[in-house]
């Protein structure tokens, strides 16, 4: 009798590994039961369901001062603009990643990437447009070389990191 949910063979070769299989992956036979499990995801799904609530409410309550006809489309873009431009690009380059890095440089670099994403996305605003701002606390600066700076910096305390995990790995 068919379920309409196919088999993960992959998850059930790391399941079935004698006993001593990743207690992480799924149960082939049951993905929706194994979804549920294990108990500790729900430690961070309630808090994270509280906290989105909080917010509409947050967003709803001050519709006064939140024009909500500005706000929708922006909240809709910056969703597309991540599931159709920024997800596939991150997935394509680790996949490239994968195929040109050894083993044991992938962890350094992927870390260093997402560092250097998250110091973009924070910093990208300034570096776009610092705008003329006479706040006597802002201090205007080149924020598109110091991004740069940084992001280089980022890149190359990974590519040592790589190198040094790399070389350890040949030697043993």
């Amino acid at each position: 009798m068919s379920t309409g949910i196919s088999r993960d063979d992959r998850a059930a070769a790391r399941v079935g590994r004698g006993g001593r299989g990743d207690s992480y992956a799924s149960d082939p036979a049951r993905p929706l039961a194994s979804a549920a499990g294990p108990w500790w995801r729900w430690l961070f799904l309630v808090p994270g369901l509280a906290a989105v609530g909080w917010g509409v409410l947050g967003l709803l309550g001050a519709s006064d001062d939140v024009p909500l006809s500005g706000w929708f489309p922006w909240f809709i873009g910056s969703a597309l603009l991540h599931d159709v431009v920024i997800a596939p690009l991150v997935i394509a380059g680790g996949a490239v990643l994968t195929r040109v890095l050894p083993r044991p440089a992938r962890p350094p670099i992927a870390i260093g990437l997402v560092v250097s994403g998250v110091l973009t996305v924070v910093a990208l605003p300034f570096a776009l447009d610092p705008g003329d701002v006479q706040e006597a606390g802002f201090l205007p600066q080149d924020y598109s070389r110091n991004l740069l700076l940084i992001v280089a910096g980022v890149m190359a305390v990974a590519t040592v990191w790589a190198v040094v995990r790399t070389r350890r790995a040949h030697r043993e």
